[in-house]
């Protein structure tokens, strides 16, 4: 948990510190490849006898897994379109975020697929479900689905809120409720945090795929 404000404020900057010193120009996605490739690298060093049990309780209980996996997916569907429908009433400016993402896998979708679907959903969900909503659950189940929700979707739009404080760039925080509570939900009722990493590459392949 200590380490979600590392991830998401200062290993950004320590490594644009790098790109400066040595005088590096590195486009856009592989700025992305090396930003996930060190968090991954980590938070496995971190986490691994966790992931290594995780692991072990998807192979004993992999059909429960494969079930989280499909009706998450479903959730996920669900509220998606929901959200969708409630976004189009309340807000009409596209997320930046997604933005940059498009651009990114134009530019190359070999390395933003490897990102996304890799990388991403291995670091994310190993602070976002194992850490943090695992921790929280511990004590309150609800208190971990809220707080894990807001934290995710804080995580990909606060440098846009940061730059652009208003009521439209705190909405855009509602964007990433329906992948986070199907998330949440995958793990806690798989119980291991492999299902969720599953899914959230899956959700991720199958909007890559979309957006090239």
């Amino acid at each position: 948990m200590i380490y979600i404000p590392f991830h998401a404020l200062l290993l950004p900057v320590l490594i644009e510190l790098v790109y400066v010193l040595f005088g590096l120009e590195v486009s856009s996605p592989y700025r992305m490849l090396v930003y996930y490739t060190v968090s991954f690298v980590i938070i496995v060093a971190l986490m691994f006898r966790f992931l290594r049990a995780s692991f072990s309780d998807l192979i004993d209980e992999f059909w429960r897994a494969i079930q989280a996996i499909i009706l998450g997916y479903i959730l996920f569907r669900v509220l998606l379109w929901v959200f969708v429908l409630l976004m189009a009433q309340i807000m009409a400016e596209a997320n930046p975020n997604s933005d940059a993402i498009i651009g990114d896998i134009t530019a190359n979708f070999r390395v933003m697929l490897i990102v996304t679907t890799v990388l991403a959903p291995i670091v994310e969900e190993t602070i976002f479900r194992g850490a943090l909503f695992g921790t929280i659950r511990q004590k309150n189940r609800i208190a971990a689905y809220v707080v894990s929700v807001l934290l995710f979707g804080l995580f990909h739009v606060w440098d846009h809120i940061l730059f652009d404080f208003s009521q439209t760039a705190l909405l855009l925080i509602i964007q990433y409720i329906p992948p986070s509570i199907a998330l949440a939900w995958c793990y806690d009722r798989s119980g291991t945090i492999w299902a969720p990493i599953i899914l959230h590459g899956w959700i991720n392949l199958m909007t890559t795929l979309q957006l090239r």
